[in-house]
């Protein structure tokens, strides 16, 4: 038996493992997560801006989110690619801008006002969920929490978070929008067909460059939306060349709570509805990561895979409670990446010749956990424009896979019902009524079930 997967330095119930020691480098993911990773690396920053940060801070914010999500594999020895927790970024977006908190003008090349209570409040956050993580993930409760939710009222959660994706993108900053219309355009319509769209991928099935095309992600069509936008002038490219250390002293120093202070206690009674919502998804992500991995393990007896649940949630609480203090931007540490999971894992369950440990895939894929993009000036300033395009896709892509999920969620008519309304009050009102809202027609209108396959 290969122990590859073994190997590594022990510590508690996790497992260090050294780029370059424990984990091979592998040239092929390398250069498939260096692409990828440059059309996402900067999808923060636009958020980070809409909050008052320059964009220097900005990078320093994408740099701290990217090396945290790579200690997920690196560190604490996790058999999952990680990412955000995706469909929850809408939803606080939107409860930021309903507090008056984002996007406050007047916004000057895209930085708005700053404002020290929209960090506290991301802090509140942050501080909720990692002990919610922590608790759920040593008592092994946090199945049972998520199987208890009704049907209408978890695809109303879902639901929720692909309107507010859209109504971010083509409603509150439809005037970002409009600054590259074309292009914007161009990337959403590529990225939709090359992710959802069924005639794509039956073409997938019969050709070699249609597959590979799908399993690059958005990629692709960002690719393709920058050229575009670079020949019709819809955005301007200045780019300069060395390095240079991002601001990460100056955006603890203006989002860290050991220098703004703790959150109020409105601020954490605020943020419950949104933290129990992030845990929903965050459970889903979890469940979906290790059903990819155990269909690979079939393939692969070689090798035994350390899937282990309690110690994922203690692995994404440990790096949010990291967060808190040096930059609380909840939900971008989460367990995730799902088109980078199947990926690897496809590509590891070929064979030992093929990818000897996932690890060497997925360690890789994350450029060996070394955030050397955030410090390489050509690289910065090609993104810098196409920042908010990024943002765009990643908001687009997570509402039509949330609507998706969503959609197939509910038995009966009125737990369909439920869920629409359940969206519509989570998106133009708050989290909180939402819940209310979304509990009382369960119980009153669909009737109460218990959700067996959650």
């Amino acid at each position: 038996m290969n122990n590859s997967i073994s190997n590594g330095i022990k510590w508690g119930p996790f497992t260090l493992r050294i780029p370059f020691i424990h984990i091979k480098f592998r040239s092929g993911e390398f250069l498939q997560g260096l692409v990828i990773s440059g059309a996402t690396a900067f999808a923060a920053a636009p958020l980070g801006m809409q909050l008052g940060l320059t964009f220097e801070e900005a990078v320093a914010l994408s740099l701290i989110a990217g090396t945290l999500i790579s200690a997920g594999p690196i560190i604490f020895g996790e058999p999952m690619a990680p990412g955000w927790v995706t469909p929850a970024v809408p939803l606080v977006m939107g409860a930021l801008a309903t507090a008056g908190m984002y996007g406050v003008q007047p916004c000057v090349d895209g930085v708005c006002q700053y404002n020290p209570d929209s960090f506290r409040f991301l802090a509140a956050m942050c501080i909720e969920f990692t002990i919610l993580i922590l608790v759920l993930g040593i008592t092994g409760m946090g199945k049972k929490l998520v199987e208890i939710i009704p049907r209408g009222l978890k695809a109303g959660i879902i639901l929720g978070a692909a309107l507010a994706a859209f109504h971010q993108v083509f409603f509150k900053d439809f005037d970002a929008y409009m600054t590259q219309p074309i292009s914007m355009t161009t990337a959403i319509v590529l990225c939709v067909i090359t992710t959802f769209s069924n005639p794509f991928k039956k073409l997938a099935t019969k050709s070699r460059v249609f597959s590979v095309l799908g399993s690059l992600g958005l990629l692709p069509g960002f690719v393709v939306a920058g050229l575009v936008a670079y020949f019709l002038n819809e955005v301007q490219f200045n780019i300069e060349w060395g390095f240079k250390i991002p601001a990460v002293l100056s955006l603890i120093e203006k989002t860290s709570p050991l220098y703004l202070g703790f959150p109020d206690l409105n601020m954490y009674i605020d943020a419950i509805p949104l933290v129990l919502i992030g845990y929903m998804l965050l459970f889903g992500d979890l469940v979906t990561g290790t059903e990819v991995l155990k269909d690979a393990q079939k393939s692969r007896p070689d090798q035994t895979l350390p899937i282990d649940l309690n110690r994922s949630h203690l692995s994404v609480g440990i790096r949010n409670l990291l967060g808190i203090f040096i930059n609380p931007f909840f939900p971008t540490q989460g367990a995730l990446w799902t088109g980078v999971h199947v990926v690897v894992a496809d590509r590891w369950k070929q064979g030992p010749k093929a990818m000897p440990s996932i690890f060497d895939g997925i360690g890789s894929y994350y450029l060996m956990g070394i955030p050397f993009l955030y410090f390489t000036l050509p690289f910065v300033t090609l993104m810098q424009p196409l920042m908010v395009m990024a943002l765009t896709l990643t908001l687009i892509l997570t509402g039509f896979a949330c609507a998706y999920i969503a959609m197939s969620i509910p038995k009966k008519d009125s737990e369909m019902a439920t869920a629409l309304l359940i969206a519509f009050f989570i998106t133009f009102y708050s989290a909180w009524i939402g819940l209310v809202v979304g509990i009382i027609l369960s119980l009153f209108v669909d009737g109460y079930e218990r959700d067996a396959e959650a």
